[in-house]
């Protein structure tokens, strides 16, 4: 039977416990709210966006489309993959980044003879491939995630970037890997292609509407696809983000369910303590009353 004392300090320290798991989970719950609010707004425009982005691709040609930089790569023997992975900064919110490692472990195990590139939006991510895989970070990826605040306007130089790489034939083919949220208590992680972008983005080519386009295709085309590719890839960041907050939430409302089941057990194993001891103590005197009878 353990002391009462130290029982009741177990009992204080669960319910400091509680505190902090309960203030968690409605930071999480208000934190969900605005990036759900966001990623709506997002999904709207990212409609508009790729509705303009396939109607002008209608205008195009097939055999135009399949020559053009954007859509092809002339992958060269060795190839060069980058994989961008989208963690979160803290921990606390469950498998959310160990599944994402999971995928990572996976696609290097099968891609053994080609050369994967890994960058980490998140600082969870960055330290997992600091640790385990640091000969296959992208460069600049520690500058990047430090001053980096996850802004629609701060995406944009990075999209840049990363297609002037693609351009330059430095990296053959860019994937996302993130969480997609299915539903408040499922998620899975997602690997995307995206770049060079799929044919799946556009297919019918019956209708050919014939607008008129100025200045011209070449120069429309490589204004609306670093366009694209952003609100494309800020759509799957609000997306991670999603998927983080509520795996949080989750995480701390069934931390502060175990932590009131330990507290309510502690309370009980106290008052037993207390009733045994005061029991004993009834007992002692009663024995010393009736010895000095």
């Amino acid at each position: 039977m353990s002391n009462p004392k130290e029982t009741k300090k177990r009992i204080l320290s669960i319910n400091s416990v509680l505190k902090t798991t309960e203030s968690m989970k409605m930071i999480s719950v208000v934190k969900l709210k605005k990036s759900k609010k966001s990623l709506s707004h997002i999904k709207k425009y990212s409609e508009y966006i790729e509705k303009l982005f396939q109607y002008f691709l209608l205008t195009e040609e097939k055999d135009s489309l399949k020559k053009n930089k954007y859509f092809f790569s002339k992958e060269k023997k060795e190839k060069k993959r980058l994989f961008l992975i989208i963690t979160s900064n803290r921990g606390l919110c469950g498998s959310f980044n160990s599944l994402i490692f999971d995928k990572i472990h996976k696609i290097i195990q099968e891609n053994i003879h080609d050369k994967c590139l890994f960058f980490s939006i998140g600082k969870k991510g960055l330290d997992f491939l600091s640790k385990k895989h640091r000969y296959k970070i992208y460069d600049g990826n520690k500058q990047f995630v430090s001053h980096y605040t996850y802004k629609y306007k701060e995406t944009y130089p990075f999209i840049i970037k990363l297609i002037e790489d693609f351009l330059s034939k430095k990296i053959s083919s860019i994937f996302l890997i993130y969480n997609h949220l299915k539903n408040t208590l499922f998620q899975e992680v997602v690997v995307e292609k995206f770049l060079p972008i799929p044919f799946s983005v556009y297919n019918d080519f019956s209708k050919k509407p014939d607008p008129i386009l100025e200045p011209s295709k070449k120069m429309i085309l490589d204004c609306i696809v670093p366009k694209y590719l952003n609100v494309k890839f800020f759509k799957r960041l609000l997306e991670s983000f999603t998927s983080e907050h509520t795996a949080r939430m989750i995480s701390m409302h069934k931390a502060t369910e175990n932590a009131s089941d330990i507290r309510k057990n502690l309370i009980l194993n106290y008052n037993k303590e207390r009733q045994i001891t005061i029991t004993k103590e009834i007992l002692e005197i009663i024995s010393g009353l009736e010895a000095l009878k």
